[in-house]
């Protein structure tokens, strides 16, 4: 080969390299690598959004949405489902176009139980209901869980099963991916029966006791006191009052899963009565001794329940002796007299006890509380003479025979009721000693309770005090003067 041919190819080469060099640096980045959108379909909720890149460009993409009221997208790409449909997004880059078909899904709003709170016993199932909203919403389908499933489980369908004593939520949670839920709390009952003392509050003075009973005890009771320089507690539940201020006794079960509390309150050892409880007592001796002239000169005091027959005042009642030959009284009655007499009471004041209980009128129990120590004994009178529980002048409730009268000493009482100070008389009996027919006529017509004044009235001699013997029966409460 000649050297000028030589020459020649290599300028021709040059030539070509050079050629293609240019080209390389008029062709688009684009031809380097193809580019793409990041995602051709995606499907959403409505509400939720995501991000759409156009990969292997450097052009910045222009962005559109073909129906922006169902998704749209910002300039960055992001796309947001706004209702249920289709989209189609758009990436213009240069002369090139990229699409993603976006789907929106109606998403679940709210979640509702038809139970909020649910109580079972051990062993036993109840089925919870979730309905999902709104109705146009995709996947209404929910899944169950527990917060501890050792409680209580639930299953696919929303059956929960209780298995020990305790407290779970139950949750109801969307399918849909939304993350919406709703929830309801269950509590698994103890199976066992709950421990029930026979006092939850009690007062004692020094010196006193009572026992306490406990029902519903699974096991084995053990007794305790939180303070035995107040009280103490022994075995058998009897607590014995030490000094005066308050604690708790408590009763529980060996194995520690029952227990039950009594408030204590110890009062310090009173030995004599208060000054207002021998007024009190002086004031029904006056009475007693009133019933007695009276009844000798042909004035009798009769025993009735009945509100149209006994009267306000001490002074009213002593006037239908005197004036219309007889006269009204029952057991509260009387104590009830003599304390408005005293002004411890208002005149339309009054209470009465019945079957262990105090019944108040209004505003009764808060002026006695004034005026009174008001407390709960349930012992036999012997046995409240052997702790000297009795005071002269304590007001005694009885239970289980609605009876009220008043404690005199010497286990002598003021009453009128029970005591055998009195007798029957037959109305023609009364008639002879001088009440006449037409206040009997009256009486018999106006008495609405028992007993019936139809053949017999019972007639006082007095209001004691005398003995009263009622054996077993017990005295429920006593309301002390102070």
């Amino acid at each position: 080969m000649k050297k000028t041919d030589r020459i020649s190819e290599k300028k021709f080469r040059k030539a070509g390299l050079l050629f293609l060099m240019i080209l390389l640096l008029l062709v688009p980045a684009e031809a380097s690598a193809a580019a793409r959108i990041s995602q051709k379909n995606k499907t959403i909720l409505k509400g939720q959004s995501f991000i759409l890149k156009v990969k292997g460009s450097s052009q910045k993409a222009k962005w559109s949405s073909s129906k922006r009221s169902v998704a749209s997208v910002n300039s960055a790409g992001v796309v947001r489902g706004k209702k249920a449909g289709s989209a189609v997004i758009t990436a213009r880059v240069g002369d090139k176009k990229y699409s993603c078909k976006v789907t929106v899904r109606q998403s679940v709003a709210i979640v509702t139980l038809n139970k909020l709170t649910i109580s079972l016993k051990k062993g036993k199932s109840t089925k919870v209901k979730a309905k999902v909203s709104p109705g146009s919403a995709y996947n209404k389908s929910v899944s169950w869980t527990s917060s501890n499933s050792g409680i209580a489980s639930v299953s696919a369908k929303g059956k929960v099963t209780a298995k020990e004593a305790g407290n779970v939520i139950i949750t109801a949670t969307a399918k849909d991916g939304s993350g919406v839920c709703a929830s309801c709390v269950v509590t698994v009952e103890d199976d066992r029966k709950p421990l029930i003392l026979s006092e939850t509050a009690l007062t004692l003075y020094q010196g006193q006791s009572q026992t306490l009973s406990v029902s519903g005890a699974n096991a084995q009771v053990l007794w305790g006191s939180s303070n035995q320089a107040v009280a103490t507690v022994g075995a058998d539940g009897t607590v014995v009052a030490a000094g005066p201020g308050q604690t708790q006794i408590a009763a529980m079960t060996a194995d520690g899963l029952q227990y039950a509390y009594c408030d204590i309150t110890v009062l310090a050892a009173e030995t004599n009565p208060s000054a207002t409880a021998l007024q009190f007592l002086n004031v029904l001796a006056g009475y007693s001794q009133v019933v007695t002239a009276q009844k000798a000169a042909g004035h009798f005091l009769g025993y009735s329940n009945s509100g149209a027959l006994v009267k306000n005042t001490w002074s009213e009642v002593l006037n239908d002796m005197v004036q219309r030959g007889i006269g009204y009284t029952n057991c509260a009655h009387t104590i009830c007299l003599a304390l408005r007499d005293m002004n411890i009471l208002g005149t339309n004041q009054s209470f009465w006890g019945d079957d262990g209980k105090i019944h108040y009128g209004a505003g009764v129990q808060e002026t006695l509380e004034q005026h009174c120590r008001i407390f709960y004994v349930d012992k036999t009178a012997d046995q409240l003479f052997l702790e000297n529980g009795l005071l002269p002048g304590d007001i005694v409730i009885w239970s289980g025979i609605g009876h009220t009268n008043v404690y005199a000493g010497d286990k002598c009482w003021y009453d009128t009721g029970r005591t055998t100070n009195g007798s029957y008389m037959k109305i023609k009996e009364l008639k002879a000693a001088g009440v006449p027919s037409q206040t009997l006529t009256e009486d018999k017509k106006n008495d609405h309770d028992f007993p019936k004044l139809n053949k017999q009235i019972y007639v006082f001699d007095s209001l004691g005090p005398r003995g009263i013997n009622l054996g077993s029966v017990k005295v429920g409460w006593i309301i002390r003067l102070l």
